[in-house]
């Protein structure tokens, strides 16, 4: 069913897409845009994607909406966002380029007969069990909490899957950008990028994106703003984030 249930809402994703999402679940955000745009800015002329944690599929819907050479697969474990990233595929008309696996990313045999890939995305929930409030919706807990693996747990999957020169992103919060560079690391890859995007001047970053890659590169970190001075208006790097995936400025 590519109609919304009672407790779902049928909503634009971008002026190509549109997206099924319950209303009070996990739902698309800002961080979804970031790693999209990252993959399309940082992932070269990549030909398969493997996108961890694919939740609804958003970020592999709007990376494949604006690559037409590219095509993806994407691993969920939770059977309420793999129903949804399904529907969302076919709604979409993207079933030809698009593959839901239901799975563990920690359980990487199940889809490295699928691999290797030469972009591989990701943004793992941040919060270790215990560090707050475990929300009641599982969905949502999932986004926040490391029910099922860390980002230590994303990119052991990922560098066993990822090309001699592909690309691996993944997106943490703010907080997070130290702990990002070090799973990275830990699985034998250089970061040759950071990215940390704040949401206006002189506020902390919310987001922290790497680009890791399994061949020595030197560094680049760039620090970001969604919003001007005024926080009224985009900024001028986050009106081109938004114009390069198709959104509405």
């Amino acid at each position: 069913m590519q109609t919304p249930s009672d407790d779902e809402s049928l909503d634009i994703l971008s002026n190509r897409l549109k997206i099924l999402q319950r209303k009070k679940g996990h739902r698309a955000t800002s961080d979804d845009v970031l790693l999209a745009w990252a993959a399309l800015e940082f992932g070269g002329s990549s030909k398969r994607m493997l996108d961890l944690g694919t939740g609804k599929a958003t970020v592999a819907m709007l990376t494949l909406s604006c690559r037409s050479q590219l095509s993806a697969v994407g691993v969920e474990v939770f059977p309420q966002s793999v129903d949804l990233a399904r529907r969302n595929t076919r709604l979409n008309g993207l079933d030809a380029r698009l593959s839901i696996i239901e799975a563990d990313l920690r359980h990487h045999h199940r889809f490295a007969k699928l691999g290797p890939f030469d972009l591989v995305t990701g943004a793992p929930p941040f919060m270790p069990i215990g560090t707050g409030l475990l929300p009641h919706d599982e969905q949502r807990a999932s986004g926040r909490f490391e029910l099922k693996g860390g980002v230590e747990d994303y990119y052991i999957a990922a560098a066993k899957n990822i090309t001699p020169r592909g690309s691996i992103i993944v997106l943490m919060d703010g907080a997070g950008g130290a702990r990002n560079e070090a799973a990275a690391e830990a699985s034998g890859l250089w970061v040759h990028n950071r990215l940390d995007v704040a949401p206006r001047p002189t506020r902390p970053a919310t987001y922290s994106i790497t680009v890791a890659r399994a061949y020595p590169g030197v560094r680049n970190h760039t620090q970001h703003t969604m919003r001007d001075n005024s926080g009224s208006a985009w900024s001028t790097w986050y009106q081109t984030v938004r114009r390069d995936l198709d959104l509405p400025i």
